[in-house]
């Protein structure tokens, strides 16, 4: 939901984007990918010298907007960033170290139904994969789409020479990341921190101990599909947006459906997964209630949902 959110923010409460740079897709407008740099995008570390060029990409909203710099919001909603918090801390305390600038921050974190994220992973990276083999390397330089520039192996089998169904996914990449990884050093060397994202309660950890909890608001994607307005109501009211939002909505975007989404995954991988993500969901209840966020934060969060599955025919 980070492009629909995004979007809303954009028009409800004119929330300033990244400013998209040479040779750079469209969708850096929303998510800059500083704190992690696409595949085959240059590395780096996180210090005042690096902070200066991802401030560059914001220099704009203060002219555009004609106001004190305080006043402005700018969001970058690259969903990756949940992942490297130390190299948020980094950049910020790099510019003030005093640590005030970084209580300025505030920061949204939806989360979804673990295993529905995996699916919609794995449908994101097959449906990129397929827009490759179907049109080409040539096409996408040309039209500078450089999150597909190659099969992804997540979801490739280059052995067979085709995709991997999402069972073949699960056993390759879900159960081979679902450990806790600790983030690296910011400053120091800056490998890709391979762990799945569906760990909520362990990177939830490392935020809390490093931003006030009162930064963080945790919000439910089950809430967004059952409730949009108690949804949007808790962003509106964290980001103390002046504008009315009573007419205005998400516009659901993203879909990435050219008919061969899978919609329902078999029983069997559910229960598979249930064995990896059933006791780390329940200890996010438990970190939830035990660190309540701001007051505007859903209590208690509200507790996924799991999709439905079909039975395997013999």
């Amino acid at each position: 939901g980070t492009t629909s959110l995004a979007m809303w923010l954009k028009q409800v409460g004119g929330v300033c984007m990244s400013e998209v740079q040479p040779g750079e897709p469209s969708y850096y407008e929303k998510e800059a990918h500083y704190f992690s740099p696409d595949p085959g995008e240059e590395k780096h570390i996180y210090d005042f010298d690096h902070a200066k060029m991802y401030a560059r990409r914001f220099a704009h909203c203060c002219a555009e907007q004609n106001t004190a710099f305080s006043d402005v919001l700018a969001l970058d909603a690259t969903p990756s960033t949940v992942l490297f918090p130390k190299r948020v801390r980094s950049t910020f305390d790099s510019v003030d170290p005093t640590g005030e600038l970084a209580k300025r921050v505030k920061f949204i974190i939806t989360l979804r139904e673990p295993i529905s994220r995996e699916l919609s992973f794995y449908n994101h990276y097959a449906f990129n994969c397929r827009e490759y083999l179907q049109y080409g390397r040539k096409y996408v330089d040309e039209h500078n789409y450089t999150h597909f520039r190659s099969c992804s192996a997540k979801v490739w089998n280059s052995e067979m020479k085709r995709m991997k169904n999402f069972s073949e996914f699960i056993d390759d990449v879900t159960l081979e990341n679902a450990q806790f990884v600790p983030e690296p050093d910011p400053l120091a060397e800056l490998p890709w921190r391979e762990m799945n994202r569906g760990l909520y309660a362990d990177f939830l950890r490392e935020w809390f101990s490093i931003f006030d909890r009162e930064q963080i608001l945790v919000l439910s994607q089950e809430e967004l599909v059952s409730d949009e307005g108690s949804f949007l109501n808790r962003v509106h009211s964290f980001l103390g947006l002046s504008s009315s939002i009573e007419k205005f909505s998400l516009h659901h975007t993203n879909s990435k459906d050219d008919g061969h989404k899978v919609e329902a995954i078999l029983c069997s991988d559910e229960e598979k997964l249930d064995q990896v993500f059933d006791p780390l969901n329940e200890d996010l209840y438990r970190l939830l209630e035990a660190y309540p966020g701001p007051p505007m934060e859903q209590r208690p969060f509200q507790k996924f949902v799991k999709p439905n599955c079909t039975v395997e025919n013999d």
